[in-house]
C-alpha cells in the first residue's frame, strides 16, 4: 500500500488540480473505478494479514499495527470516500486540496506501519 499510497499522494491527487474542469467528472469517476481495483483488494488482504498475524503473533507492537491500519481505514471511509463522492460530481478546487492534505495523514500513517512491521520481524526473527 505504500506504493499506492505514495503515487496516489505525489503525482495522482496534484493532477486533480490540472485536469480541465468539464472533463474532471468523467476523469475522476474512471480513476476512482480503476484505483479500486488495486486499492480494495490490497487494503483487505492487509487487514486480514495483520489479523492473522495478532492471532498467531502475540507482540504489543504488532497490535499497534492493527491500530494503526484502523485509523487507515477510518479517515478512508470517514473523510477521503467522502471527498471522492463530492468530487466525482463536479470540479471542486477546495475538495481537492483537502483531500491532498487529508491523504498525507494516510500517507505517513502507512509508512510508519511498514517500519513497525520491519521491526517486529527483525525482533521476532
Amino acid at each position: 500500500m505504500i506504493g499506492v499510497i505514495s503515487i496516489t499522494q505525489l503525482i495522482t491527487y496534484p493532477s486533480f488540480l490540472k485536469i480541465q474542469r468539464d472533463k474532471f467528472p468523467d476523469f475522476h469517476k474512471n480513476y476512482v473505478r480503476a484505483i479500486s481495483f488495486v486499492a480494495v483488494p490490497a487494503m483487505v488482504l492487509e487487514l486480514f494479514t495483520l489479523i492473522y498475524m495478532n492471532i498467531y503473533i502475540s507482540n504489543l507492537i504488532l497490535m499497534k499495527s492493527l491500530l494503526v491500519l484502523i485509523m487507515l481505514w477510518l479517515i478512508t471511509f470517514i473523510i477521503i470516500v467522502p471527498i471522492h463522492n463530492q468530487l466525482s460530481k463536479e470540479f471542486n478546487q477546495e475538495k481537492i486540496i483537502s483531500i491532498i492534505r487529508y491523504n498525507w495523514i494516510r500517507t505517513v500513517l502507512w509508512t510508519s506501519k511498514i517500519f513497525i512491521i520491519l521491526y517486529i520481524f527483525y525482533e521476532e526473527f
